[in-house]
Order: structure tokens, then sequence, then C-alpha cells
């Protein structure tokens, strides 16, 4: 399994737990992940976290956790995460010798990437970004913007802000809730996630 495929399904069990479906996972340069974490703010569910249940138990903050300390030093390592990282995560992999991030979907009103460009600090550190496009940003983007669905009052300006970067996402999403093809009150299946998406 491919390190997007495995981080899709722990957002997938994320989001079926009740926590924001958002995932992240550190891999060698080889492709090998040697930690995962995922979103376990509100679930107290087995998985690999061991940080659950509070207000950092975010999907970075519990792969970072989750690195053996042998490998803590290592600056070739990559942190791949479904959804750009807030501040707090962000912070975190700068304290952390990781010095590469790869995302799947920005995230227009938590995401803190700009920061790398705009603190002192955190642009010394030399951390590099790449944030994915195509199928992969989308079923990124589809599993926080169900998330947010559930977890966010209607009317929060995170709506507006994430409708403005993905119009046509949040568009086809919408259609798909309305539809009930991709029902919100129901546990989601990520094979049939993605195949409802294929549907252009």
């Amino acid at each position: 399994m491919g390190i997007w495929e495995e981080l899709i399904s722990l957002a997938v069990e994320g989001y079926n737990a009740g926590s924001l479906g958002i995932s992240a996972a550190i891999a060698d340069q080889e492709g090998n992940i040697l930690a995962k974490g995922r979103n376990q703010l509100s679930d107290n569910l087995e998985s690999c976290n061991q940080i659950k249940m509070t207000s950092v138990a975010h999907a970075e903050i519990n792969a970072l956790h989750n690195l053996v300390p042998e490998r803590q030093r290592d600056q070739e390592l990559v942190l791949y995460t479904t959804v750009e990282p807030c501040p707090m995560c962000l912070g975190a992999v700068a304290m952390s010798q990781i010095r590469k991030i790869v995302v799947g979907s920005a995230d227009p009103y938590a995401g803190s990437i700009r920061l790398l460009k705009k603190d002192p600090y955190l642009t010394k550190k030399g951390i590099s970004t790449v944030f994915e496009q195509g199928r992969i940003e989308e079923v990124c983007f589809a599993l926080h913007y169900m998330s947010l669905k559930r977890y966010v009052r209607p009317g929060h300006v995170i709506f507006d802000q994430i409708k403005e970067r993905y119009p046509a996402y949040t568009k086809k999403l919408d259609k798909l809730f309305e539809s009930a093809e991709l029902p919100l009150d129901k546990p989601l299946d990520g094979l049939h996630l993605m195949k409802v998406l294929e549907q252009d």
C-alpha cells in the first residue's frame, strides 16, 4: 500500500470514529512509512495514536510522537499530511528535524505553510513544501470538508474561505450530500468516496 492509500484509509478511520478525517505519516526517502498518526480529537478508538481526546491530538503531532527516537534527528525524512498543517503542527515540525512537508490539500483557514516565508525563525529552518494536485488533492479535500460539515457550525467563516479556494470541489461535494450519494450521517467507505468522486 502506498503512502497516500495508507493516509486516506487512516483519515477515513478518523472520520468514522467521530474525529476529523485528517492523517499524517513520516517516511524515508524510499517511501517507507516510519510513523503515522491521525486526528483523534473526539474519539478514544484504539489506533496508531498515543495522544487522544485532547486539543493537541492532531495527525501531525501524533505522527511526530510515534517516530522512534533513533530516527528523530534524521533530516532526510518527509512528513506527508492530508491537510495543510495548522500553526501548532507546523511549529512541531519545525522543532523536529524534518525539512520537507508534502500536503494533500490546502487549508485556507488554519493552514500555516505561508508562515514558513513570513516568520524569521521558521524561514531559517529551510523547510520545503509540496502541494499535491489532481485525485489525491480532491480525496484529501473531500475528507476534510466532510469532517468540517459535521464538526463546525454552519455559517463559520471557514466555509467561505474553503469555497473560495476550492469552488469546484465544494460544489461537487455539496451536490453529492444533497443527493444522498455521499451521506454525512453514515459511516464512510473510502472506496465508495473515491468512486463517487471519479464521476464528473
